[in-house]
């Protein structure tokens, strides 16, 4: 998977500076750089210019944030997919580069775009065409159907056992959670042990 989309805002007007799409997240550039620079000004406002947003909830997107030096960075994220964590080390490089060539352009804008056409290439470089969030995922499948005696054994419990039946090789622990009103933590824990007891594989997805 891939960082969906990219966005580099001029801060005080709103405007969208580079707009990049690397996936399917669908949102106007235009309609989202002004919905994100009014959600700055209002949080700005409302903890006096000391508090700032750093993501953004959209159901199975992640917005994340990143806000200085005149320049509004968001990239759109799938929650299941991307690691917020590699994202804002990479947004920090891509808003330091960026200042580097723009620092005396950026407090005098006036809306001419063709400037930054440039640094394209280089958001492409900083962000691995996307993939800069993409994180391995893994699907457990069992190695052979399990026998019963495990449980009689005291290997595995009722509920483990009968739980090694959405080990498909197909949905990561995420989905088995939400399919199947697990907690995503006990699933994990469930897999790590059935990991350990040698009786899965891990597909990568």
């Amino acid at each position: 998977m891939e960082m969906d989309a990219l966005y580099l805002i001029h801060a005080n007007s709103g405007n969208c500076i580079i707009f990049k799409k690397y996936g399917n997240f669908e949102f106007n550039e235009d309609l989202i750089a002004g919905f994100l620079t009014a959600l700055k000004d209002f949080s700005s406002e409302v903890t006096g210019g000391k508090g700032r947003m750093k993501n953004l909830d959209m159901g199975d997107y992640t917005i994340a944030l990143l806000n200085e030096s005149g320049l509004l960075i968001a990239a759109a994220l799938n929650k299941r997919r991307d690691d917020e964590s590699v994202v804002y080390r990479a947004l920090r490089e891509l808003l330091e580069a960026f200042m580097k060539e723009y620092k005396d352009v950026m407090p005098t804008w006036n809306g001419n775009l063709k400037i930054f056409k440039d640094f394209e290439p280089k958001i492409d470089k900083i962000l691995k065409n996307g993939k800069v969030a993409e994180k391995e995922v893994f699907a457990a499948v069992l190695k052979k159907k399990l026998p019963k005696q495990l449980i009689e054994m005291g290997a595995l419990t009722e509920a483990e056992f009968e739980f090694a039946d959405y080990l498909n090789g197909v949905d990561p622990s995420d989905v088995i959670a939400e399919k199947h009103g697990i907690p995503l933590e006990k699933v994990e824990v469930m897999i790590e042990k059935f990991k350990n007891l040698g009786l899965i594989k891990l597909n990568k997805l």
